[in-house]
Order: C-alpha cells, then sequence, then structure tokens
C-alpha cells in the first residue's frame, strides 16, 4: 500500500518538473522572438542600402540593431545623435559584387572614423576595416583608424582625413579607390590610391596640399 507521506512527495515532485517544463518552453520561445524581432530591425536597413553605390544614412543611432552597437563599442567609436545629424553613418554597396559596409564617426580629441564590413548573417556584430597607412612614402602599416572617412559613388573613392584642428597642423588625407574586380579581397575592392599631406591654413588661409605617393596601377 503506498504511503500517503511519499505519494504526497512524488506529487510534489512531478508539479516542479511540470513548471521547470513550462519556464524551459518559455524560455525558449522568448529567444526565437527576440532573434526575430532582431533580424527584422536589421533586414530592412540593409534591403533599403540602394544598389547603385549611393548611401544610406542613419542619424539616428537607435534606429540601429544591437549588433551593430556592440561592434561600435567594442572599437571604442563613441558617438551621439548629436554628432550624427551633421556627420551621419553611412552604409553603401561600393560595387556590384561587394559586400555591404558602413563608415562611422567616432568622437575623440580629434574627429576620426572607423569603417566596418557587414554581414548577411544579421546577428553577427560587423567587422572592422584594417586600412593600408603611409606616415612616410613607401612605408606603409596596417590601421583600423584610418580617419575622418567620406564616400563618393560618383568617383568610387573611399577619403580619409587625419590629423588636427590646431592652426598651422599637419594633416594627413589617404584616397582608396574601389575596383570591382578587388571586391571579394579583404578591403572589399579598395585599394590605397594616393596619399597627401597638408598643413591647414591660419586665419582663413587655404590649407597647402601636396602629393607624398601615388600609385601608378590605380585604375581610372
Amino acid at each position: 500500500m503506498l504511503d500517503m507521506q511519499d505519494f504526497g512527495a512524488r506529487f510534489e515532485k512531478r508539479k516542479v518538473v511540470g513548471r521547470m517544463s513550462i519556464l524551459i518552453r518559455h524560455a525558449t520561445i522568448a529567444a526565437t522572438l527576440a532573434v526575430c524581432v532582431l533580424a527584422a530591425h536589421a533586414q530592412p536597413l540593409l534591403d533599403r542600402i540602394p544598389p547603385n553605390g549611393q548611401s544610406l544614412r542613419v542619424d539616428r543611432s537607435g534606429d540601429l540593431p544591437a549588433t551593430f552597437a556592440a561592434a561600435f563599442k567594442r572599437a571604442d567609436c563613441r558617438h551621439d545623435d548629436a554628432m550624427l545629424f551633421t556627420f551621419p553613418i553611412e552604409l553603401f554597396r561600393p560595387g556590384a559584387g561587394s559586400r555591404p559596409m558602413m563608415i562611422v564617426p567616432c568622437a575623440g580629441i580629434v574627429l576620426s572614423g572607423r569603417a566596418f564590413l557587414l554581414d548577411q548573417n544579421l546577428r553577427a556584430e560587423p567587422q572592422p576595416l584594417t586600412f593600408p597607412m603611409m606616415a612616410l612614402p613607401g612605408r606603409v602599416n596596417p590601421s583600423e583608424m584610418p580617419g575622418l572617412l567620406s564616400w563618393s559613388p560618383q568617383a568610387k573613392i573611399l577619403v580619409a582625413v587625419k590629423g588636427n584642428d590646431e592652426c598651422d597642423g599637419v594633416v594627413a588625407r589617404h584616397t582608396y579607390r574601389h575596383d570591382d574586380r578587388r571586391s571579394g579581397g579583404d578591403l572589399n575592392g579598395f585599394a590605397l590610391a594616393k596619399v597627401e599631406r597638408a598643413k591647414l591654413g591660419c586665419f582663413g588661409a587655404r590649407e597647402n596640399r601636396e602629393t607624398i605617393w601615388e600609385a601608378q596601377w590605380a585604375p581610372p
């Protein structure tokens, strides 16, 4: 004959197991919904990138998926909506065979920027791009912080300006040209085409820019 105390213990155990099963089921559903919401948030953003090289401009950080914000934080690229109003984040495809990418302004003592390669796997963080930079003619060093970036879809060039805002300060300008034949490369089809140095003019004077290196093989 079953002891009533033993029966009660088994009943309570079944109740606990049942509650755990319900909690696990609800947690699984919640996690699935979270992934779906994340994908629904990011996918229209990628779909809105024009196919002709034109930029999709974003001036509110809240309009970006959480994975983008995580990539910015990991890269120590800080900005707020006031900055983005003047220097918006730009998402674009530089060529028909290129992956989508974005250029992002970053706050600091001097305004700078980063570039990120986007993946169709919307749960993956955007990956920072590393650019060849030339501090001295012929001496190339890799850097993820090339300077404040701007993209020209007509000329298919990405320009990075790095320096300071002091009067008579030196500014470096690196120009990267896109070639569809190199779209599968590490730099998403870009290659260093020209390096220029300029000295900021004082009291409204124009900057004095000179070319210190230019690739002879750069496509027109």
